[in-house]
């Protein structure tokens, strides 16, 4: 157990999960749900099923040993996070990488805080413990920094309106598909409860067959859970992608892009898919290496490096080109109010236990 390590892992999960749209971004001649479904396919379907291969492989034993409702109910959560993701990948493309992430995250890490109580009906309870208060604290200033990231996109949309630097910039669809990811997000962490029994089972069939140690089965046995719940998020994000495909007739880019240029765009697209599941790897180990005192640390660690790495990678592609000072001022202000705000509701999880 080292938590400098842990801390580093952390951060490079963070920096994992905020670059895998910056390939997406280059991706030319395609649009933008050709480019996302393409990645999809890499990041929701290949990687997680050789991964789980690597990692458990007595993952599609205990599938077929799972009772069918679990699985059912593990998909359909994922299905449920997988609209949400869709939303995710719209906010960057509406906000850019810096503003879009950060807004996106905060609205997840909102949702993803009230969202659960309010289900099992304990919302009332939180008011009456410090730790409860604490985290309530934490949501009130994520929904501040949310606030002030909206006045820095309406101030670059004022400043910026003929700019080229992001010229699908639009505050308004930005903002509207940024509540709806952070919504429906909250599913994948109900999708990873529901779908517990896969992984027990998948480390009982691992360590009984001698397939794997007991402390490496424990620490992957988690991914053929997450098999299971990226094949619902696939789903619903094929569900959407393909409407749009249907609606814009936009399939046919596949082919008139060309051979050389399509083959640059799949590779740019699988990059993205790798990168993008890349952070649950670095993340699983972070945790493990921070500890039981300081686990609670893990989530809002992540998302600080995100919300950090993405507002870097934001000034690098030029996003906020042309915007005054004032306007970069409050725009890191809000970044700020929202790494703070996943520190406060960390601390008041901690508490709470």
């Amino acid at each position: 157990m080292n938590p400098l390590l842990g801390v580093f892992l952390h951060g490079v999960g963070g920096f994992a999960s905020a670059s895998f749209y910056v390939p997406i971004k280059f991706v030319r001649k395609w649009r933008w749900e050709v480019a996302w479904i393409v990645m999809g396919i890499v990041a929701w379907l290949v990687t997680p099923m050789v991964v789980a291969t690597i990692t458990i492989p007595t993952w599609p034993e205990a599938i077929a040993r799972t009772d069918a409702r679990v699985l059912l109910l593990t998909a359909l959560f994922g299905g449920m996070w997988g609209f949400g993701n869709v939303a995710y990948g719209l906010t960057m493309r509406y906000l850019g990488l810096g503003l879009g992430v950060a807004v996106a995250l905060g609205t997840c890490a909102i949702f993803g805080t009230l969202i659960p109580p309010i289900v099992s009906g304990t919302f009332a309870g939180i008011f009456s413990t410090a730790g409860g208060l604490v985290v309530m604290t934490g949501v009130v200033i994520g929904a501040l920094g949310i606030a002030i990231n909206g006045v820095a996109g309406v101030m670059k949309e004022r400043e910026c309106a003929n700019a080229d630097s992001l010229p699908e910039f639009d505050i308004k669809k930005g903002l509207a598909v940024a509540v709806v990811s952070g919504l429906f997000s909250a599913g994948f962490a109900f999708s990873l409860a529901m779908g517990s029994p896969i992984a027990e089972v998948a480390k009982s069939i691992a360590v009984d067959t001698g397939a794997r140690a007991p402390e490496s089965a424990d620490f992957f046995k988690n991914n053929s859970t997450l098999v299971v719940t990226l094949w619902g998020g696939f789903v619903s994000n094929l569900l959407i992608c393909g409407y749009m495909l249907a609606k814009n007739r936009s399939a046919g880019d596949l082919v008139s892009a060309g051979a050389r240029l399509g083959f640059s765009n799949f590779l740019l697209c699988a990059m993205a898919g790798v990168c993008w599941y890349g952070q649950f790897f670095f993340y699983g180990m972070g945790t493990t290496q921070l500890g039981k005192d300081y686990e609670f640390s893990s989530w809002s660690l992540h998302m600080s490096f995100i919300i950090i790495f993405a507002a870097l990678w934001g000034l690098a592609l030029r996003e906020w080109k042309g915007t005054s000072a004032l306007t970069r001022t409050v725009l890191w202000l809000g970044i700020l109010v929202l790494i703070s705000s996943t520190f406060v509701i960390g601390l008041g999880n901690a508490f709470g236990g």
